[in-house]
Formats: structure tokens, sequence, C-alpha cells
């Protein structure tokens, strides 16, 4: 079994809130005869008209009724998890540390560790 074209759940996304097949087309910037393929292809993967015309506009059958949360959903972690990393900004990230530790240990080595913190910091 081929693997399903993903682009897809873009696809019906966008149908699905514009309700309209010229509105979806210049919404992901293609040409209305590509949108309609689009459908198509939608309709045949998932055995469903998905949006069905009514008057001079289209309405969602109950399958993509159902379906759009979910491709929603889908869409937007999708959308997160190709979106670049934010870079951590060290200087202003503020973090508090505890040690225990006995006097001995403060008085031998609490001056050189803190002037070594505040320098690499």
């Amino acid at each position: 079994m081929s693997r399903p074209d993903l682009n897809l759940l873009v696809t019906l996304d966008v149908l699905l809130a514009e309700g309209s097949v010229a509105k979806a087309a210049r919404r992901l910037k293609l040409s209305p005869s590509a949108m309609s393929r689009a459908l198509a292809r939608l309709r045949e993967a998932t055995g469903d008209p998905l949006l069905v015309r009514a008057g001079r506009g289209l309405v969602p059958t109950p399958r993509a009724i159902e379906l759009g949360a979910e491709v929603g959903r889908l869409v937007r972690d999708a959308e997160a998890v190709l979106r670049p990393a934010e870079r951590l900004d060290l200087k202003r990230l503020v973090r508090s540390f505890t040690l225990r530790n006995s006097d001995g240990f403060v008085e031998n080595f609490g001056p050189a560790l803190l002037a070594r913190v505040a320098e690499e910091a």
C-alpha cells in the first residue's frame, strides 16, 4: 500500500475552513483546478465526498465535520514540529541552585566557586 500524501491534510484543513474551492486555492496559492484535483484526491482517499454543493457554495458532509477538528490539530502539530527551535538566551536565563554542604566546604571552596560561576555566567 502506498503512503498517503500528507499535504492533503493541509488542503483538507483549508477547504473546511474556507468552505470554497476558489478561496482555499487562493489561500494556498494554487489554481482553482489544482485545488479541485486535490479535493478529488481527498475524496478518493477518504471514500467520502467531504464537501458537497449546496446552492452556490459547498457544505461539509458529516464525515468532513468529524475529521475537521482532528485534521486541524494534526496540521498545527506538524507545523510546530517543523518550526525552528527557539535559541536559548543565557543572558535572560534565571536559575537558582541550592548546595547543601558542611561549613568546611563553604569556607574552603566557596569564594573560588562563586568567582568561577560569576566568570562563566
